[in-house]
């Protein structure tokens, strides 16, 4: 390395007059009331802060730092802020390789463009209150990125980088009465960039709260509240370490919910040993939380008072079993990123609960803090609401993993290991921290093994994850991302995984495949820290995962890639990648969410709440009315909830009634009786069991479904009714119609020109009668053209594109038969094969429509028809999976019901337009005007539909959802099938075989009838 010319290109220095971390409580008088992140000794430093931002190293402004320096010509920002979301520099979201103002090139690492580079100036001015005076003042800023050098008064104070956890000085030396000026420069990138290169966006500024604290001479400058149980798991073993700021002796007393355990004379550190007999135990499914009360007495005065809360817990590893409490618990968890489309990494307190009340709401109970730590705030959270965290270290180096950074590096050792020693030390009081992990895709290395030594010497209590371990000497896990089928199957039944030249193709943009001695699985349990890559529609075969997780105890569970999408919210427009002009970019690889950037729920949430739910019905025996309710959950019994049964008809509801559920332990099952009296005819009878709330809490009301199960009652099909009526063909030039009672069938030009019911054609012929063979390409179907949109035509899928578009009648035969008229059309459809259409109709007047197809080649994504309808059929009435959209692949979370929705509700609007908005197991389907007259359509067999505003055409054209123009017609899809939306690997489909739609024959009929209003 050459010898850096400043602070911010040498990564053996990351920190000068810097803190050491510690736990954050704030210090307060001996009366006064403890509130979460106030005090009257802390001073916010939130708010306007004069702001000069520049392109380039050379040419800043001299001594800005100066009380008396003039920064009139300087603009006014909102600190805490990313300085690109208000209109400073461009944001740049690369999801692996590193930004192009950092070289890549070995023998050059680390070097930063000095040209390309970005700094941001701060300014604000401040006046001590009263109370401050004769106190120790620190100066805390939350986060910074990437690299921040601090001024007070003219005075250099110190630098930090690490820019995920707080960066604090103490600057009592240097404050003077009256008013105060702090300055702070930040670069955007530093030597630090190549180990913060998250899949995110990247952004830069001082994003986290910035605050003064006034601290007493004697105070406590660290609490480590270190919990566990004992060995019967029924009392909690409290062993506290408290670091004075003065080695004089103090007297200190401690309570444990407000009784004291403790009162005595120490000196510089204290150490305490406390049990609590029979404690309340803290899991996510019993958030319980004890509050430690500590003051220090100088005589008779109580000098400080401090509190945190904490929770007993016991998490270990016994063989190849994750274990918390003495019970083998799966986690159902999701990978999240602290963001907000407006604002970025300065995440307002309003999103992390509507964040983890959302996750509440989906069942979810463990969150990993990808990639680096959160704000403070969020740990609070989770420990009140329950939510295992694994807590990741700001170290990913993806873009340049594989040329020793961190690696065996002496370079980069030291600021590793203090990356992993600031997040513990501020966070390991926490009662939610279950796991510690190093960082994520940073490759392996001696650092590594550094990193975990610092970590466990601080903190043993947790198991340490690491996914780039490849000898598995620093990870306790044997932990995965995206594993493919053929790898699950080894992995659940521990068997060697040897990495195939197949397995790192596929894996090249997740991870390093590793291999996996058979030895391994003696001792190390089984983690996916990402799996169900959720980019935008997608999360196929879910439920297979989980049902793995709870098959096998040594398959310890996962995190959902990821939580919420990465899109940026500009003038009302949604953008991603490559939308600011900022070169090279990854573009939507941003929208993996299961819930839209707003929080919005994606269709993927509801197959998550359904499938990770702790409470489930199985095991029906529909004569004696008998259903086995299972309770899922490791530590509380069901009296949380009640079932609410139904019976319905044909998707019609003819009874109901509720069913206690108190007193089924959990881990157990009780087999119980649903009272319904319904006796079968004719139809689909299904019953619904809803398991719902009881009471309201702060993140659900009462009565809010928590999952449902659904079974068939009798189904027993009513026998067709004898057809009647009067059927004439009229034919004239190159018109043909049919006539049969009040139903018109108009051909034009040997296409489907018109179907009158008695109030008018319901076609659009916009868009003629036509098999389908076409989707609009999901992120999944694009593959690995999703990181060249600009060639995505290259994707073999697009020859069905070409055929659903170049289609075309070969020959056209009109024939009676039995009673009804048969139009039989052949299809030229290239790369379709033989297709062929038979349009019937009855003399009653409907009209059957049966198409049939052979593919001889290719791999299909539908086979269905498509048509357009006239704008005023706008009401939709479905008996089938919804309310909302379901694939092959993903429907465990809908219902099959009744259900009714105008036409524009049925889409749905991914971050990039893509195929959407499919419902599946459809019986029947209705589509009315506003006075009830339309048509139905009825199969034998369930079917698929989709009915949207836009063509597939301008879905599949537009890259963004404010380029889309709605149709004057609505396009009708009813298919057959289409393939599932997969899910195994980001960005590829990776489809398995039961979702498939292999090359071959495909039939499928449908009978369309005409509806009256007010019949």
């Amino acid at each position: 390395m050459k010898k850096p010319l400043h602070k911010w290109e040498n990564p053996l220095f990351f920190r000068e007059n810097k803190l050491e971390g510690h736990n954050l409580a704030l210090p307060y008088d001996a009366r006064d009331k403890v509130e979460y992140g106030k005090s009257k000794y802390k001073l916010s430093l939130n708010g306007e802060w004069k702001f000069k931002w520049q392109m380039g190293v050379e040419n800043q402004p001299q001594n800005f730092f100066c009380p008396d320096f003039d920064d009139n010509g300087w603009d006014t920002v909102i600190v805490p802020s990313v300085w690109q979301m208000q209109g400073y520099g461009k944001p740049i979201y690369l999801c692996s390789s590193m930004p192009p103002q950092v070289s890549t090139v070995e023998s050059q690492i680390p070097k930063v463009s000095h040209e390309r580079n970005e700094i941001g100036f701060y300014r604000r001015s401040f006046i001590l209150p009263e109370n401050f005076e004769g106190r120790r003042i620190v100066l805390h800023f939350g986060a910074a990125k990437s690299a921040l050098y601090v001024y007070v008064n003219g005075e250099y104070v110190g630098y930090s980088q690490g820019s995920m956890t707080p960066a604090e000085f103490d600057i009592t030396d240097v404050l003077h009465e009256g008013e105060n000026t702090v300055a702070a420069k930040v670069m955007r990138f530093s030597d630090a960039t190549y180990l913060e290169n998250q899949d995110m966006w990247q952004f830069s500024g001082i994003y986290r709260e910035v605050y003064l604290v006034a601290e007493p001479e004697t105070t406590l400058e660290d609490i480590y509240a270190r919990t566990t149980l004992d060995d019967s798991y029924t009392d909690g073993i409290l062993d506290l370490t408290l670091k004075f700021s003065t080695n004089k002796e103090v007297t200190c007393r401690v309570d444990l919910d407000k009784k004291e355990i403790f009162r005595g004379k120490a000196s510089g550190e204290l150490k305490i040993n406390h049990i609590v007999e029979k404690c309340r135990k803290w899991s996510a499914e019993t958030p319980e939380l004890y509050t430690l009360t500590f003051k220090l007495y100088e005589g008779t005065r109580c000098s400080v008072k401090k509190e945190i809360r904490i929770g007993f817990k016991r998490v270990e590893i016994k063989g190849n079993v994750y274990y918390i409490n003495g019970q083998k618990v799966i986690i159902k968890g999701v990978n999240r990123h602290d963001y907000d489309p407006d604002y970025g990494w300065a995440v307002p307190r309003e999103r992390y609960y509507q964040d983890l009340y959302l996750m509440k709401q989906a069942n979810i109970n463990a969150i990993r803090t990808s990639h680096y730590p959160d704000d403070p705030f969020f740990y609070e959270l989770c420990d009140e609401l329950g939510f295992y965290v694994m807590d990741e270290c700001d170290v990913e180096s993806h873009g340049v993993r594989r040329k020793n950074v961190p690696g065996d590096n002496p370079l980069w050792t030291s600021a590793v290991i203090d990356r992993a020693e600031m997040t513990v030390l501020r966070d390991r009081s926490h009662a939610c921290i279950c796991f510690w992990s190093l960082g994520n895709e940073a490759g392996d290395g001696s650092n590594f093994a550094e990193m975990k030594k610092a970590i466990l010497k601080l903190c043993d209590l947790y198991p340490i994850h690491y996914e780039g371990d490849f000898d598995l000497t620093k990870s306790d896990f044997i932990s995965r991302m995206y594993p493919m089928e053929n790898v699950v199957d080894k992995l659940v039944r521990k068997e060697a995984i040897t990495a195939t030249l197949f397995d790192n193709i596929a894996n090249a943009l997740a991870a390093d495949n590793k291999d996996v001695p058979k030895s391994a699985f003696d001792d190390h349990p089984v983690i996916y820290c990402e799996y169900a890559h959720s980019m935008e529609n997608s999360l196929g075969n879910f439920k297979e995962y989980v049902d793995d997780f709870e098959k096998y105890d040594h398959m310890t569970g996962g995190f959902i890639w990821d939580f919420v999408d990465q899109a940026i919210r500009r003038d009302g427009k949604w953008l991603y990648g490559g939308d600011f002009n900022e070169g090279w970019s990854s573009f939507y690889f941003c929208a993996n969410g299961i819930i839209a950037a707003d929080r919005t729920p994606h269709p993927a949430y509801y197959e998550v709440k359904q499938v990770y739910s702790n409470v489930c019905a199985e095991d029906i025996d529909v004569e004696r009315k008998r259903v086995k309710i299972k309770n899922k959950n490791y530590f509380i019994p069901l009296d949380y909830c009640y079932l609410e049964w139904s019976v319905a008809k044909n998707g019609k509801e003819i009874e109901s009634g509720r069913v206690s559920l108190d007193g089924i332990a959990p881990q157990t099952a009780k087999t119980l009786t649903v009272p319904y009296s319904t006796e079968f005819e004719t139809g689909e009878y299904i019953l619904t069991l809803s398991f719902r709330y009881k009471n309201e809490n702060e993140w659900h009301k009462a009565g809010d479904e928590i999952s449902f199960n659904q079974f068939t009652l009798s189904n027993e099909k009513a026998k067709p009714e004898p057809r009647e009526g009067m059927i004439k063909a009229l034919s004239k030039g190159n018109v043909h119609k049919i006539i049969a009672g009040d139903t018109t069938v108009t051909f034009k030009d040997k296409k489907l020109y018109g179907i009158d019911f008695g109030d008018g054609n319901i076609l659009d012929n916009s868009l003629s009668f036509k098999p389908n063979f076409f989707r609009p390409l999901t992120d999944n179907d694009t593959n690995y053209f999703n990181f060249a949109p600009m060639l995505k035509r290259l994707n073999p899928l697009y020859l069905w594109d070409i055929t659903s578009r170049t289609v075309s009648v070969k020959s056209f035969v009109i024939f009676p038969f039995s009673g009804s008229c048969i139009v039989n059309i052949h299809w030229f459809a290239p790369f379709a094969g033989h297709v062929e259409t038979d349009i019937i109709v009855n003399s009653d007047g409907s009209v059957n429509i049966g198409q049939n197809m052979n593919s001889p080649v290719l791999p299909m994504l539908r086979s269905g028809v498509r048509f357009g309808i006239n704008k005023d059929f706008c009401n939709v009435k479905w008996y089938g999976r919804g309310p909302e959209e379901s694939y092959c692949d993903r429907k465990t979370g809908q219902r099959i019901s009744e259900f009714r929705k105008k036409a524009d509700e049925l889409f749905h609007y991914y971050m990039r337009p893509q195929e959407n908005g499919n419902r599946t197991d459809v019986r029947s389907l209705e589509i009315t005007d506003d006075g009830g007259n339309g048509f139905a359509v009825s199969s034998d067999f369930p079917f698929e539909f989709s009915m949207h505003s836009y063509s597939q055409e301008k879905i599949e054209k537009a890259m963004h959802n404010h380029e889309l123009k709605k149709d004057e017609y609505y396009s009708l899809c009813i298919d057959a099938k289409q393939r599932g939306v997969g899910g195994d690997m980001p960005g590829t489909a990776c489809l398995h075989e039961p979702y498939k739609m292999h090359s071959g024959s495909y039939s499928f009929a449908f009978c369309i009838r005409g509806v009256k209003g007010g019949e």
